[in-house]
């Protein structure tokens, strides 16, 4: 029996990865396709240039064709978290009398506690923070369990208009009817840290190159959202602007250093470039520390936004390519911060890289949702 396969575009803020996966042994995934499409990318919740964006998923999808000979039933879109909000609810329902939980009675706790009124917004996923039963028990499913009442505080996660109306028509028209909207902040939390941690709680900053998301997960629901313009786009365009340097001979000088390198017996630091030049490690390093004091200001002000203290034990996950490569980021990140710092990729052999975080967590979610 031919085993199922999904197609997945994950947008992020420099291209769309159009992607083909089916399910490996262990939770793997055997990419049957896979292709990048540069576009402007947006800010602020707006595409820079609509016209191209839509030039491009015909690109993708066209791409995605070709691995359905009989034709894609349905794709699936990564929404990024600045085209998102996020709605925590508690709700309750009780019974004559005490019941066995059933799925019904899950979706009827959910629809009592969220009404859709934004004529700006539309669901794209809910899940559970946490369930409670009437004697007190707090669940990360109750399926199953007998009680009179069941309790829950729940995650609603919104998809701007906007966004909907730029994607879906340009993928429907060119031939795909059935367009599945889901949150990438999600697919990520879900996918990146497994269920015991995240019933505690979790801290997680995916760090791309124009654009970053920084979240906090606990039980199955999104707690918190947070999006700011920063990414690993900035350093390089910090360096270009300081070292009057090509863009990419600035990238791979970026990529060279090591932050937490010291002289070796007072010796001055030079780091070579691809341009045949060489630059003061202590000069590099400042401009890429300054720029890196910018995101734990971003980070910090999340943190208070958030309104409730992280304990000290929950370390801060980094994840996506827009730092997570650079020696010493993490501890600078770390200290400026106050709080432990990891870096956390996809448990996948040969793609277990902070890099593939976001496109491995919608494949893993399109999956398990097919």
């Amino acid at each position: 029996m031919r085993k199922r396969q999904v197609a997945v575009l994950d947008f992020g803020s420099s291209g769309i990865t159009a992607a083909v996966g089916e399910r490996g042994i262990n939770k793997t995934f055997i990419i049957k396709s896979r292709a990048f499409y540069e576009y402007d990318g947006f800010q602020g919740g707006v595409f820079f240039d609509t016209g191209r964006l839509a030039s491009v998923l015909k690109q993708a999808v066209d791409g995605l064709k070709k691995n359905f000979p009989k034709g894609i039933e349905s794709v699936y879109v990564g929404v990024p978290g600045e085209f998102t909000e996020i709605e925590v609810k508690e709700s309750q329902i009780s019974f004559s009398r005490k019941k066995k939980i059933q799925e019904e009675d899950i979706d009827t706790l959910f629809d009592a506690a969220f009404v859709l009124q934004s004529k700006k917004y539309t669901l794209i996923n809910r899940s559970a923070i946490v369930y409670e039963l009437g004697d007190g028990r707090r669940l990360a499913n109750p399926l199953g369990s007998t009680s009179e009442i069941l309790k829950g505080k729940l995650s609603f996660i919104l998809c701007s208009d906007y966004f909907i109306e730029n994607v879906e028509p340009a993928i429907k028209n060119a031939g795909i009817m059935k367009v599945e909207f889901v949150s990438s902040v999600l697919a990520e939390a879900l996918y990146l840290v497994d269920a015991e941690t995240r019933d505690r709680i979790a801290v997680i900053a995916d760090i791309g190159y124009i654009g970053s998301s920084f979240f906090i997960i606990q039980g199955d629901g999104i707690l918190f959202k947070s999006s700011f313009f920063y990414g690993g786009g900035y350093i390089t365009a910090a360096l270009t602007e300081r070292f009057d340097l090509d863009f990419l001979v600035a990238e791979s000088l970026k990529r060279k250093v090591n932050l937490s390198s010291k002289p070796v017996n007072g010796a001055y630091d030079l780091i070579s470039c691809d341009n045949g030049e060489y630059y003061s490690g202590d000069e590099v390093k400042e401009v890429i520390l300054n720029s890196l004091d910018l995101l734990c200001e971003d980070i910090s002000n999340a943190l208070d936004e958030f309104g409730y203290n992280v304990p000290e034990y929950v370390p801060l996950m980094i994840t996506g390519g827009g730092i997570a490569y650079i020696r010493g980021a993490k501890e600078h990140v770390a200290g400026r911060l106050g709080m432990s710092v990891q870096v956390v990729s996809p448990n996948v052999p040969l793609m277990d890289k902070p890099t593939e975080s976001s496109l491995l967590s919608l494949l893993d979610l399109a999956l398990e949702q097919d």
